[in-house]
């Protein structure tokens, strides 16, 4: 039960929005074992964060003002292999010819020709006979002249790079000369102008939209020493973990993509045959070691899941390769076509993309289910650590810890009646793709229980959709919304019962065991969260709530329903 085992190991505020690191275009190199680093300026702290993770050591050459910035932001023993050298010029550093594997230049289209030229030479006397060097371009006009042709003085001919956004930690990445794979990234990085979102930070989500990167041409190169040319490809760490399972992608066209504000987001790369935007694969990179577990589960769920030929209609990802590199973990997997849900869904109780999700998670469980065995004796020997992390975590008084601890034992307890499932983890709508034939398709299985909690996913599916259902209709609390939705009596309360109902009748699940069932899902998301949210904000948190409210209102007239096992 590998999913269970990372819930419980879960620590407050170690997935915090906006603490994701940066320089994404490190995953561009031919190796993320970078050795000897220098940067000639001030590179941003997510930016150091990552080379300092990747790098043996850094040496960060600017003015004192800059270096200044580095130590109050994160002090100098939080980046143990990081030095911090004053310098009264970058272009002009005491470091020995040839001594460096990757030079980084992180401001250059803020300098006037004069210094950038300076800076590229000193890039040139520091690179070692097979190192690179990183910098960006930046201009309003493209091609030749304008910044974008990828010949740097002093340096080789370099691979050149669209990027995104127009400004800040770079997002997205392709090939400059594929406008189809830079088509496709535009696409799925179309930001949704939200108008609170625009009045709160109107320029953060302008330099994220494809028309401002249109107008501001931004490039990256890697270059190499004079005389040297370097072409676009496939980074080689991807190449090589592909040929050792039996794939073939050095021709595959490619993208990357680095979205998100947490940690715990992947770096993307998308493959893509000779012709067209649509990936016929994807790829999937952690961002920190202590990330791998989540791809190695993921890995050995879709292994799963194809042996028992499940998904093979393309709904599910096919399992290409898996292997580590440089300490993080990297994962190929077959794409799936489709469109976001959030696009297609009718956001109503009656949407056929709904409730097509809901069959087949119905689907999913009932033909997984199994009676109770010796291994699934150990899964639900489970729940007792979880609900321990559980009170560690959150301030639960003695009424609501014993009327949760029922609710354990009782699962515990259940015997041959709690069929255990195969259990995606975390279906919400944003992992739901619609197929071009109206099926739905479930992305990053990272969180998958073989040995799962039945209904588990039916629960977190329906709150997630109750959410857009309710802003649809005007509601936007998400507390509020699960109050109108499953407290109350409603349409998408109705196909929650059911299909629960139908669940217990297909898979021999006791109807009785549907109540704790519901109580210890919400454990086990709020659990999960807690890593999203820093410690004094833990009790805000959402999954908390929707526990305490439905203690609150045990006899609302929506969980009478569902828990009338009479009716069944």
């Amino acid at each position: 039960m590998q999913g269970s085992d990372l819930v419980t190991s879960v620590h407050p505020g170690s997935n915090v929005k906006g603490t994701v690191g940066g320089a994404n275009w490190c995953f561009l190199l031919p190796s993320l074992q970078l050795g000897r680093i220098a940067c000639l300026g001030r590179p941003s702290i997510p930016s150091l964060v990552t080379l300092a993770q990747l790098g043996d050591d850094v040496t960060v050459c600017a003015q004192a003002g800059g270096l200044r910035r580095i130590r109050k932001t994160i002090g100098v023993d939080a980046l143990r292999t990081v030095s911090l050298l004053e310098v009264e010029r970058p272009d002009r550093v005491p470091l020995a010819d040839a001594s460096v594997d990757l030079v980084v230049i992180p401001q250059l289209p803020r300098l006037r020709p004069a210094r950038r030229n300076g800076l590229q030479q000193e890039a040139a006397r520091l690179l070692k006979p097979d190192g690179l060097a990183y910098l960006e371009l930046r201009s309003l006009v493209a091609g030749p002249g304008g910044g974008s042709d990828g010949r740097a003085g002093g340096l080789g001919e370099g691979a050149v790079f669209w990027l995104a956004p127009a400004i800040g930690e770079v997002r997205a990445a392709a090939p400059l000369h594929d406008p189809q794979a830079i088509e496709f990234l535009e696409r799925r990085l179309q930001p949704r102008l939200l108008r609170r979102q625009f009045l709160r930070r109107p320029g953060r989500v302008l330099v994220r939209h494809p028309a401002v990167t249109r107008i501001v041409h931004r490039r990256g190169a890697l270059l190499g020493r004079p005389g040297e040319r370097l072409r676009p490809a496939l980074p080689r760490y991807l190449r090589d973990a592909a040929a050792a399972a039996g794939f073939q992608v050095d021709e595959s066209r490619w993208a990357l993509a680095a979205p998100g504000e947490y940690p715990s987001q992947k770096v993307l790369v998308f493959l893509f045959g000779a012709e067209g935007d649509a990936p016929e694969s994807v790829v999937k990179i952690t961002r920190d070691a202590s990330l791998n577990p989540r791809l190695e589960n993921e890995w050995r769920a879709l292994t799963l899941l194809s042996e028992r030929g499940i998904g093979t209609d393309g709904t599910v990802p096919r399992p290409q390769f898996f292997g580590l590199h440089a300490g993080v973990a990297v994962l190929g997997e077959s794409a799936i076509k489709g469109e976001r849900f959030s696009k297609r869904t009718q956001a109503t109780a009656d949407c056929p993309y709904a409730r097509a999700t809901v069959e087949w998670l119905l689907d999913l469980g009932t033909r997984t289910a199994a009676e109770a065995r010796t291994d699934a004796r150990g899964a639900l020997s489970k729940l007792e650590p979880l609900f321990e992390r559980f009170s560690q975590i959150y301030r639960l008084d003695t009424a609501e810890k014993d009327f949760l601890r029922a609710r354990i034992a009782a699962l515990a307890d259940g015997g041959n009646g709690l069929p255990l499932v195969f259990q995606h983890g975390d279906p919400g709508p944003w992992n739901v793709l619609i197929t071009p034939d109206g099926r739905p398709g479930f992305l990053d299985w990272e969180a998958a229980e073989p040995l799962g909690m039945p209904l588990w996913d039916l629960f977190h599916f329906l709150r997630s959709y109750g959410v857009i259902v309710s802003r649809a209709a005007g509601t936007r609390d998400p507390l509020h919304s699960f109050a109108e939705q499953y407290l109350a009596q409603s349409a998408l309360g109705l196909l929650l019962v059911e299909s629960t109902r139908r669940f217990c009748a297909l898979s021999g699940l006791a109807p009785g065991l549907v109540e704790p069932l519901f109580y210890v899902c919400w454990i086990h998301r709020a659990v999960k969260e807690a890593a999203t949210r820093p410690p004094h904000r833990l009790e805000q948190g959402r999954y908390i709530n929707v526990l305490r409210r439905t203690m609150a209102q045990r006899d609302a007239p929506g969980l009478r329903h569902l828990f009338a096992s009479g009716d069944y």
